[in-house]
């Protein structure tokens, strides 16, 4: 896969191949311009305390995920800017999973008020547009804070919420002033996508 390319803009979810449960998620910046390196902005993420560091990043494409096992150094300039000298790239085909154009209550909320606390406790409400085991697409009443990453919760019944940790793959402002998210689950599974599965067999 040595002609693979990240898109400007792309989310990266990016794992210390330690085996520690720090997930990390940034924004392509570039190629690397023509260095070999993948450029990536971690924004809000908080930084990473050892580098240069092993990891394994993993990129979503609407065809494919591609898994890219890399070695994390600091990029001159902004700190929370670092570049990803690619090993091995591996294409992994996404599984058709069930989606279902199913209207529920959402909330979105950056729970902890982000790195340092220098974002305040925000929650938007609203409602998905569609459900899959491993995303959903939600409308929101207002603006989630950008660089971070929300805790989604779906309230799938009255007495059933399946709350997940979500990276923000798509933002569109609507006319009517809403919010619409295009996300992906990034949590460890801890049984949601099951829940979700179950959810769908029956919507």
């Amino acid at each position: 896969m040595a002609d693979w390319k990240p898109s400007l803009g792309q989310v990266a979810l990016i794992e210390l191949s330690t085996g520690a449960d720090d997930c990390f998620t940034g924004v392509v910046l570039s190629d690397g311009d023509g260095d070999g390196a993948v450029v990536i902005d971690l924004g809000a993420s908080p930084p990473l305390a050892e580098v240069p560091c092993e990891v394994t990043a993993s990129f979503f494409d609407p065809d494919a995920l591609y898994r890219v096992r890399a070695t994390l150094s600091p990029r001159e300039g902004r700190s929370s800017v670092v570049e990803l000298l690619v090993r091995d790239v591996e294409r992994v085909q996404r599984r058709v999973a069930a989606r279902a154009c199913v209207s529920v209550p959402v909330a979105l909320s950056n729970l902890d008020g982000g790195p340092g606390g220098g974002v305040e406790f925000s929650s938007v409400h609203g409602e998905s547009i569609d459900i899959g085991e491993g995303s959903c697409r939600v409308v929101v009443d207002g603006r989630f804070p950008p660089g971070y990453d929300p805790t989604v919760a779906l309230d799938l019944s009255s007495e059933d919420t399946v709350v997940a940790l979500a990276a923000v793959l798509e933002e569109q402002e609507r006319p009517d002033r809403r919010f619409e998210y295009r996300l992906v689950f990034i949590d460890q599974d801890d049984g949601h996508r099951d829940h979700l599965a179950k959810f769908l067999a029956n919507a």
